[in-house]
């Protein structure tokens, strides 16, 4: 069944012990993907808001499918576990930038 609520937003994810996002590019054959940290946006954005704006540092493509980090809750078996030191975080939300 889909989901038709409304969206997640940053602050639902965060009470959820998630702090970053994964994206990935759209382009075609691009598929770079990055861990967004976004720390400096507010509880009431929604995560799909940041897709449509990421612009891809590798290719340039406007576009991403950006979604919550759900790795880390598993990476140690610990909700809220941070593993943006270990993966490399970029803070300008570029996979690159938000257009």
């Amino acid at each position: 069944m889909h989901n038709t609520g409304p969206p997640m937003t940053l602050g639902n994810m965060r009470a959820n012990g998630v702090r970053t996002l994964g994206a990935w590019c759209q382009g075609q054959g691009c598929h770079h993907q990055r861990v967004v940290d976004v720390e400096r946006y507010g509880d009431d954005v929604p995560v799909p808001w940041f897709g449509p704006r990421m612009r891809c540092e590798r290719c340039g493509h406007l576009g991403a499918d950006a979604r919550p980090n759900w790795n880390e809750m598993s990476a140690s078996g610990r909700v809220g576990y941070n593993t943006t030191t270990q993966i490399g975080i970029i803070s300008d939300l570029t996979i690159g930038e938000i257009a």
